[in-house]
């Protein structure tokens, strides 16, 4: 057995004498070009489309570009362009480094087109972006009349470069004028990923179908739906029923009523992977403020609080004089109490309770929460 004096002096020679280190910031860049055919097509689309590219690695991680033809409520005309952070690609923490990037359409002859160029700087990917999404974009990227009088179309296809910057600080530590030792870099958990794929390739034992009406069914296991939520784990106990020969049926079939199928849908995506969906940031805000509204009532009815606070947060964002009636009713049936705050703040501006009182939603919704329009006829005559 090896002494304590042994053991020591072996631990002092693997150990350095004597180091040094530094802080060391650099930059990792990274270029990608992506071709979108059938423009003409995607200029006259009827509604809205987002389309997504395959992943690719730049800078040291995994990205993907989201393309939606039309744009937004606020921004018809124009195509809009977004990226997307899929992995930390095994770097330390995306979240805390900044990251430039620049979408800039090609000319025919496959160079930059300057004046079709839109670039962010030092944003956030992450726990620090909005609303916790992991992309950033234009919305307004370029409008579709400049986009045609540009020449950057060729056989109806356009090519956008997408110039990805990341900085990120380095700890460099030198021992005696050596090269500094080899060290663990442990990635981020994408533990989230791993479930998301259990759910979109339906990989394990789906033991549970979702009838969420209309024809619609989701598979899921019942085990994650009961992890996750108590009133998923109440009703899988409840299905849980005798087969005629005796054993336990392997197989349950659970019928949704009073939610939609593609809030379902989001719904899951949550449950498997604690995130919404990237393509409810790119919808138009009617359709947005809708499914953020049909997410928090399932929220609420399934106890999924994060998911609850997800929708207030984006409804807070979204408060305006067409909506504001419609989420304050939401906000006061489900206990959302920030929320129902900053839409009566909202309404308390003057100018703004005329108008919302005239708007076509507030008229649908006084016949069924007439205590919403007593409290608000109230505030004017106050």
């Amino acid at each position: 057995m090896a002494t304590t004096t042994s053991l020591l002096s072996a631990a002092a020679r693997r150990c350095p004498r004597s180091a040094a280190s530094s802080i060391v910031r650099r930059e990792v860049t990274s270029f990608h070009d992506l071709t979108i055919d059938g423009c003409a097509a995607s200029r006259k689309s009827l509604k809205l489309d987002c389309t997504e590219s395959q992943a690719f690695e730049a800078a040291g991680h995994s990205w993907r570009i989201l393309f939606v033809p039309r744009g937004s409520l606020w921004t018809r005309g124009y195509m809009s362009l977004y990226l997307e952070l899929l992995t930390n690609g095994g770097a330390a923490h995306l979240d805390d480094d900044p990251v430039e990037f620049k979408f800039t359409l090609l000319g025919k002859d496959g160079c930059p087109v300057p004046k079709l160029s839109r670039s962010r700087e030092a944003c956030f990917f992450g726990r620090w972006s909005p609303s916790w999404w992991n992309f950033n974009g234009f919305p307004n990227f370029v409008k579709w009349k400049d986009l045609e009088e540009s020449g950057c179309l060729k056989d109806d296809c356009i090519t956008i470069r997408c110039d990805i910057k990341v900085s990120r600080d380095y700890i460099e530590t030198v021992d005696d004028g050596t090269a500094a030792p080899a060290r663990v870099v442990v990635p981020p958990s994408d533990l989230h990923e791993h479930l998301g794929s259990l759910l979109l390739r339906e990989h394990g034992k789906i033991n549970v179908t979702i009838d969420a009406g209309g024809g619609a069914t989701y598979g899921a296991h019942g085990s994650m739906l009961a992890a996750r939520s108590p009133v998923f784990a109440a009703e899988l106990a409840g299905a849980t029923k005798k087969s005629g020969s005796g054993g336990v049926r392997d197989h349950i079939m659970i019928k949704v009523e009073g939610i939609e199928p593609r809030v379902m849908k989001a719904m899951l995506h949550f449950i498997y992977t604690d995130t919404l969906p990237p393509e409810i940031a790119a919808e138009q805000e009617e359709e947005a403020v809708a499914m953020a509204r049909g997410l928090l009532a399932a929220a609420a009815r399934y106890k999924l609080e994060r998911l609850k606070l997800m929708c207030e947060d984006m409804l807070c964002e979204r408060i305006g004089v067409d909506t504001v009636a419609g989420t304050l009713a939401v906000a006061r049936q489900h206990g959302c109490h920030v929320l129902a705050a900053m839409c009566m703040e909202f309404i308390a501006r003057p100018g703004n309770l005329k108008a919302v009182t005239q708007a076509q939603e507030f008229h649908k919704i006084k016949a069924t929460c007439p205590g919403l329009f007593i409290e608000l006829l109230m505030k004017k005559l106050a």
